[in-house]
């Protein structure tokens, strides 16, 4: 299997004029749908580590084609954004399937080792700034170029998710609530833009000078901006550093300071609480299909088993954040 993922590899860098060798080849995730590796490409001019991502079998509903997220790479490249650079995305009818190549980037993206190691102590100063500045590029990619991607307003997210809970017959007094909750709430100005739909701790690459680039692009999609600036906020994305608001390593004063230096702005500390609001409930959802897809799914699952205890951790975080003027 892999020498001929070596050969096709090869064969893909070849069509983009980079004649050399496949080695080293390291499988670094897995999963139902998506596979990463990382190996080595060695020319006459040029010897460097290359990333190769590909989907594999039925994806979710809500993901991009791997063809797609390499799209919106390069556009948000050219904007400046700290993102990979793209070398190579496959053919619809290559061997390889729906993949891409990319530039190698170094750095961490583990969030307990980001918040605890020291390596990281200075990088995490200033880091809230520089995801503000990250993804206000990225909110700038013109959209007129993915016709055919979702768009979703916050009214539509909703929906779509109280129609998911819905479907698992199990009532939560608490996720009830909160959707009702949401139907009255402040969301911003209705102005779409190009929403990575992950921007957190994990999908960040981290070197002790700082951010280095955003990776895990499968949930973009069309919306209001202000969608990424509340998922970074919650809690659940602080990793127990939950003091700081931001990832666990910033505040939002810092996060919106960024995102200023980039374009001209009025959000609000309220608007960016009702995106983090529905973002902890859209976790909580989302552990819910993880439960359940062990209990009736086709594979028993200790993880996603474990994630379901999760599910009463967004219980908590909600009434804290609805109730009791929490952050």
């Amino acid at each position: 299997m892999e020498d001929a993922l070596k050969k096709n590899l090869e064969k893909l860098l070849k069509e983009e004029g980079l004649n050399g060798r496949v080695t080293d080849l390291e499988y670094l995730t897995g999963g139902a749908s998506n596979e990463t590796w990382k190996f080595f490409f060695s020319s006459k001019t040029e010897k460097k580590h290359m990333i190769f991502r590909r989907s594999l079998g039925e994806s979710s509903p809500m993901a991009i084609s791997k063809r797609d997220e390499a799209s919106i790479q390069q556009l948000a490249f050219k904007k400046g954004a700290p993102v990979a650079k793209i070398i190579a995305i496959a053919d619809k009818d290559s061997t390889l399937g729906d993949a891409y190549i990319m530039k190698h980037i170094e750095g961490e993206t583990i969030a307990r080792k980001i918040l605890r190691d020291k390596e990281y102590s200075q990088a995490k100063k200033k880091l809230a700034y520089e995801c503000g500045e990250a993804i206000a590029k990225i909110h700038q990619v013109p959209i007129n170029n993915f016709k055919n991607m979702q768009v979703s307003s916050p009214k539509d997210l909703i929906h779509q998710l109280y129609l998911t809970y819905e479907g698992f017959k199990q009532p939560l007094p608490v996720f009830e609530f909160a959707f009702k909750w949401l139907e009255d709430q402040d969301f911003g100005e209705p102005i779409e833009k190009l929403v990575h739909g992950d921007f957190r701790l994990g999908n960040l690459i981290i070197s002790k000078n700082g951010l280095e680039a955003v990776i895990d692009w499968e949930l973009a999609h069309i919306g209001n901006p202000i969608q990424d600036l509340g998922w970074i906020c919650v809690n659940s994305w602080r990793f127990g550093h939950s003091k700081n608001i931001v990832g666990g390593f910033g505040e939002i004063d810092d996060l919106l300071s960024g995102y200023s230096s980039v374009c001209k702005n009025n959000i609000t500390h309220e608007q960016i609480k009702t995106w983090q609001i529905f973002g902890t409930l859209r976790w909580g959802v989302i552990c819910l299909i993880q439960t359940f897809s062990h209990l009736y799914g086709r594979t028993n699952s200790v993880e996603k088993a474990a994630i379901g205890r999760r599910v009463s951790e967004t219980e908590i975080d909600l009434i804290n954040l609805i109730f009791l003027g929490g952050k």
